[in-house]
This record gives structure tokens, C-alpha cells and sequence, in this order.
């Protein structure tokens, strides 16, 4: 395929009727309706990956096996998460969106049945570790995400991200209490299967969201001409600004399928990519104390379960706004300094909590609230600068390599916080490594090129 541009690149897109219905943009109603219902979809597995702490110590009762032991099985599901999401994206691009987000609901609920039905740790390694972590990593971001470009148009994908985010933390919200109250009603093994129906009810919502994607595939280079809206291709240059490079973005033409090595080799060459790889990684480890400790960090502290669920709940709100907040600033201000920002805050929040505040339900509720708001904040921007350098084709891939990264801090504080809780008694010690990685992010998305001029430069 050769590089298109100008008026050509245009020209092309509307005598194409695919390209057309793909990047036609919809009105602001109709981009949040579909954008509500999208949120289902992502918002179902994330809020459950993000409330997957509260049922660590159910789940270790159930199965015989130390908190330690139920950590790792959560590490190993991080990475596991991470890992399927590139490999969805190459296998979407094959098949289709919506092969794969019915696949990733029905590998969901057989790993729901796994758990209830676990009572060893090499079950629960299996059900909770491999199985749920396949499930929803094939229910990812990035597929949704292309999903909504094809639906919406590429300017209102921006704002449908936002709400992707915030859905997460609104299904968490929901999911913290109303765990916690079923655990103390039927138990583990109940509680589990109660979250059959929820799960089920993605696939007609799958069918719905992928209902404008194309009608079939192309390999490779070969795929569609849709991205040219969101990516900036044959997009005139502002006044003042420079042609944006696009090396990356043309990975693979003429040569058919890029294959993941060749399409991550060009990606790693890209500066912005690479940084966003840096903090993306420590964003993980951030992330996943939060979803797998930050509850009994809030029982350790001498806070009632039912008092410390709703805390954490609150962290859940708090991601809604942060959420809808950063895919509305995303538009606006530069992503890199955006993403500066909320890495900087994290590591200043982290360590007020941990070596200054006090230990009360108020300072708890007041952490979480803080923790929230730049809990997914990091999405959309992360994000759009990838949608901004690469082909549509490639972003559910490229955004899945970023997450598998993300999931390889994810690993290492599920698991990091179990051995150092064993160890030392409390979590200040991994909290204290998670400054030490958010200042790192904080530094490397500073060094993250401003400006569609700089896109797309090694």
C-alpha cells in the first residue's frame, strides 16, 4: 500500500465506503449513548480485575493456602492480562473485534466457575491466575477503543475513552459493597457464580458495540484506510507546524502483515512510544497495590471491613471523574504534560499517606479519593498519543503491548506486597518503592515530545 496524502488521502477515503462509514463522525448524543454502552462492556472485567482484592482473603480460606500463595495467583493474572492483549490485537486483526470480545466473555465466566469450584492453589493458579486474565485481557481497552473510532468518528473517540476509564471505576464503586454484603450472605463460591450474569450480558453488548466495525479483515498493511482522522493522515499542517513523520505509522506497507516483532521493533524506535513504555510500566505497579492491598492496607490499619469496602468504594467514584476529566483534557493539553502531572501527584499523595497522614477512616476516604483521581487518568492519553502515531489497524496492539508492560509492574507489586507483608507486617515498604517508580514515570513523561510536530520522530 502506498503512503497517501493531502487531497489525494481524502479523495480516497470517500470513494472508499468502508473508510467512510468507519471515520464518519457522529453527533455528541449519540457518541455518549454508544459510549454508555461501551462501558459496560470494558467497565465489567476492569471492575473486577480492580476489586479482585476484596475477595484475596476469601478466596485463600477457600482454598487452603496463605495470603502470600492468593497473592502470586494474582500476579500471575496480571501478567497473564498484559500478556493476551497484544495477542488478541494481531488475532482481532485476523478475525474481528467481535470474535474476540465474545471469546474473552465466555473464557470470563469459565474462569468464575474455576474459583467457585477451586479448592487447591494449583486450581485457583489456573481459574484466577490463567483463565480470568486471558478472559479479560481479550475484553481490553484497546479493542473497544477501536471499536468506538469505528463508531463514533476519531475526535469523539476522545470523549468515549474518557468514559471507558470512568467506567471501570463506577462498576468498582458498585462492585465494592455489594461484594463485601454477598460474601457475608452466600460465600466465596456464591459470590463467584452471582457474577455469571453480569459477565453473560457482554455478549449481546458486544455485538452492539462492534456493530460498524468492517465487514472483513485485511492482513497487515493491507487494512483499512480509516485511520487518516484519527491518526493525521492527509490531514493539512496547522499554520507554523511542521509535516508530522510517520515512520511507525507505516510499519509493514507493501511487505503484507508487519507480524507483532517487526511492528513492535518500529514502535520501540519511536521516541514517544518508548517513554510511554517507561511510565506505563511503573504505572502498573501503582495500580495494582491500589486494586489488590489497598484494602486490608485500610483493615491493617484498624478500619472495619464494612468501613474500609466503602473507602475503598470511594476510590472507585473518584476514578470516574479523574477519568472522565483527563479524555476531556486529553483534547486539549498536551497528553505528555498531562501525564507528567499525574505521575508527580501520585508519587507526593503516596508518600503524605504513608509517612505523614494519620492512619483514620477520614484520611483513608481523603487518600482514596486522591488515588482515584489520577487512577485511570493515565489511559487516555496514553492512549491518544499512540492513536496519534500509528495506524488504526495497530493501535489495539500497540495500546495491548503498552498494558503488557503495565501488567509486568502489575506482577510485581500483586506479588511484592504479599512477600513484603509476610515479611515486614505492613505495606510500607512497597509503598515506599511505588514513589520511588511514580517519580521515575514523572521524569519520563516530561521528556515526551509537545505537539503534532514532533510525532512520529525516533
Amino acid at each position: 500500500m502506498s503512503r497517501v496524502g493531502g487531497g489525494a488521502g481524502r479523495a480516497r477515503a470517500s470513494q472508499d465506503p468502508l473508510a467512510g462509514s468507519a471515520a464518519a463522525e457522529v453527533s455528541l448524543p449519540v457518541a455518549i449513548a454508544f459510549g454508555l454502552v461501551a462501558c459496560l462492556l470494558y467497565g465489567t472485567g476492569a471492575g473486577l480485575r480492580a476489586d479482585i482484592g476484596i475477595l484475596l482473603q476469601p478466596l485463600a480460606g477457600q482454598c487452603g493456602v496463605s495470603y502470600q500463595a492468593a497473592s502470586l495467583c494474582v500476579a500471575v493474572m496480571q501478567i497473564v492480562f498484559g500478556a493476551a492483549q497484544p495477542l488478541f490485537g494481531l488475532l482481532a486483526m485476523r478475525r474481528s473485534n467481535r470474535f474476540v470480545l465474545v471469546l474473552g466473555a465466555g473464557v470470563m465466566a469459565a474462569s468464575l466457575v474455576g474459583m467457585a469450584l477451586s479448592r487447591s492453589f494449583a486450581a485457583l493458579l489456573v481459574s484466577l491466575g490463567v483463565l480470568f486474565g486471558v478472559g479479560a485481557g481479550a475484553v481490553a481497552f484497546g479493542l473497544v477503543l477501536t471499536s468506538a473510532i469505528h463508531f463514533v468518528g476519531p475526535r469523539r473517540a476522545m470523549t468515549v475513552s474518557g468514559m471507558l476509564n470512568a467506567a471501570a471505576g463506577l462498576v468498582g464503586f458498585a462492585l465494592s459493597p455489594a461484594l463485601q454484603a454477598t460474601l457475608q450472605a452466600v460465600g466465596t463460591a456464591g459470590t463467584l457464580l452471582a457474577l455469571l450474569l453480569p459477565v453473560g450480558a457482554l455478549v449481546p453488548i458486544a455485538l452492539f458495540v462492534t456493530s460498524r466495525d468492517p465487514a472483513e479483515r485485511h492482513d497487515g498493511a493491507q487494512a483499512m484506510d480509516d485511520a487518516r482522522g484519527a491518526s493525521g493522515e492527509g490531514r493539512a499542517a496547522e499554520p507554523g507546524e511542521a509535516p508530522a513523520r510517520h515512520e511507525a505509522r507505516d510499519a509493514g506497507e507493501g511487505s503484507g502483515d508487519p507480524g507483532l516483532g517487526r511492528l513492535l521493533r518500529v514502535a520501540l524506535g519511536n521516541r514517544t512510544f518508548a517513554l510511554l513504555v517507561a511510565g506505563f510500566t511503573t504505572c502498573g505497579f501503582h495500580m495494582v497495590i491500589i486494586e489488590s492491598h489497598l484494602f486490608n492496607q485500610f483493615v491493617l490499619d484498624g478500619i472495619d471491613k464494612a468501613a474500609a469496602s466503602w473507602a475503598f468504594s470511594v476510590y472507585g467514584i473518584a476514578t470516574i471523574l479523574g477519568a472522565l476529566l483527563s479524555g476531556w483534557l486529553s483534547s486539549r493539553v498536551p497528553k505528555g504534560r498531562l501525564l507528567t502531572f499525574y505521575y508527580g501527584f501520585r508519587a507526593v499523595w503516596v508518600a503524605l499517606f504513608v509517612f505523614a497522614m494519620p492512619k483514620t477512616l477520614a484520611c483513608a476516604v481523603a487518600f482514596s479519593v486522591g488515588l482515584g483521581l489520577t487512577g485511570d487518568a493515565t489511559v487516555s492519553p496514553t492512549s491518544g498519543l499512540v492513536n496519534e502515531q500509528f495506524r488504526i489497524e495497530y493501535v489495539a496492539t500497540l495500546v495491548g503491548t503498552l498494558f503488557l508492560c503495565h501488567q509486568v509492574g502489575a506482577f510485581m507489586s500483586a506479588w511484592l506486597g504479599g512477600i513484603l507483608l509476610d515479611a515486614t507486617g505492613g505495606y510500607e515498604v512497597v509503598w515506599s518503592i511505588d514513589v520511588a517508580a511514580c517519580a521515575f514515570a514523572c521524569v519520563m513523561s516530561a521528556r515526551i515530545p509537545a505537539g503534532r510536530r514532533a510525532l512520529g520522530r525516533p
